[in-house]
């Protein structure tokens, strides 16, 4: 049996593992909520005043066009956002959120502080803002690759208890 040191082995390796156990946590604590996923979308449209468009969506998560399409559907379907033409340009669409989004975004929001806490529980403040600079520095270090040929798919299975 070969015994890899930590360094030898892919990064995405263990960055998959932690991917793996956040979402689960993450699925856990957000059982109450009626959205199965994208919450985060939900938080970056409320954070930016609801002026963001579509492919402005699509950059700041780093999504391919034909992915946000189908994440602002499934939204739109279910009632959390609704499209709106953009008056300073009418071949853009502005997300807007409906009230029923408004009304689960404290409960999202709380989800992802409470989901964070418990990954970096035991880490000081040091700890945690070089982590925060390591990941800056690997995504810098990694610009330039096409992530869009990349397809990952997370949906939130509830459980039907």
């Amino acid at each position: 049996m070969i015994t890899r040191k930590k360094y030898e082995e892919p990064l995405a390796h263990q960055l998959i593992q932690i991917t793996k156990k956040y979402l689960g946590v993450l699925a856990d604590h957000s059982k109450d909520i009626p959205l199965e996923r994208y919450h985060y979308t939900l938080l970056l449209i409320d954070e930016n005043n609801e002026s963001l468009t579509q492919k402005e969506i699509a950059n700041l998560l780093q999504v391919d066009k034909s992915f946000m399409v189908n994440m602002i559907d499934y939204l739109e379907n279910n009632g959390f956002v609704i499209r709106k033409t953009n008056n300073n340009d009418r071949r853009q669409y502005l997300i807007k959120l409906t009230e029923k989004s408004k009304g689960i975004l404290p409960q999202i929001n709380q989800v992802f502080v409470a989901v964070n806490q418990k990954a970096l529980k035991s880490l000081s403040q040091n700890t945690v803002n070089c982590f925060f600079e390591v990941l800056e520095t690997l995504q810098n270090n990694l610009k330039g690759v096409n992530i869009n040929d990349i397809k990952l798919d997370y949906k939130n299975l509830k459980s039907k208890g």
